[in-house]
């Protein structure tokens, strides 16, 4: 009789990433308040060469609620994908934060040019939300984890069919198009390359590894 597949084995460790990331987040909502104007998204601002908007412009947010959604959502999911043998803090910074942050991004440049102000780290969430029920489809192939996934495409429709559901009563709707661009970057980076990463041995960031069946 084989055990259950479990998709966090492994010795416990510091979700550095993720704690460091919230901490950060949080500080500029302290530092800096809702929407602050010299971080934020702001495609004038962007094209006169402020580009640490770029990346600011995903960690500042609205409001308390804003800030307070997506601070939830960012413990909850970080921690499971630092805590999965498939993430850890190097993938979580590069592959979903990287790869997440530049979809987003890139998507707002090229395919929104009417969005002239943006701000909040909900589309990037979406990065990881895709990767991580992906993740642990594969590490168990239990299907649960793609009716998770499903359950968020499901939310990304309704939501531009009828309108928000968590974030209603913002002053800045959500950017449905953001949040299409990072889900489906999570999902190009759970289903590309080895699915897992060590942690523990640099060597491995170079080095090929069989994927998981």
């Amino acid at each position: 009789m084989h055990a259950p597949a479990n998709a966090f084995h492994g010795r416990p460790r510091l979700p550095w990433f993720t704690l460091g990331l919230a901490a950060l987040t949080a500080a500029l909502y302290g530092l800096a308040g809702g929407t602050p104007s010299g971080l934020v998204y702001d495609r004038a601002a962007i094209e006169a060469g402020e580009v640490w908007r770029l990346v600011t412009g995903h960690l500042v947010h609205l409001d308390l609620h804003h800030l307070g959604y997506n601070l939830g959502a960012l413990l909850a999911l970080g921690i499971a994908y630092e805590l999965a043998p498939f993430g850890g803090p190097r993938r979580l910074a590069l592959h979903i934060f990287g790869v997440g942050g530049l979809a987003v991004t890139v998507t707002l440049l090229a395919v929104f040019p009417d969005t002239l102000r943006y701000c909040g780290l909900s589309a990037v969430l979406n990065t990881l939300y895709a990767a991580l029920t992906l993740g642990l489809w594969k590490e168990t192939r239990e299907k649960i984890w793609l009716f998770a996934l499903a359950a968020n495409v499901a939310k990304i429709a309704w939501e531009a069919a009828f309108g928000p559901i968590f974030s209603a009563g913002l002053a800045w709707p959500p950017h449905l198009g953001a949040h299409v661009a990072g889900l489906l970057a999570g999902c190009l980076v759970a289903l590309s390359g080895p699915s897992r990463i060590s942690d523990e041995d640099p060597e491995s960031l170079s080095q090929p590894e069989p994927a998981n069946a």
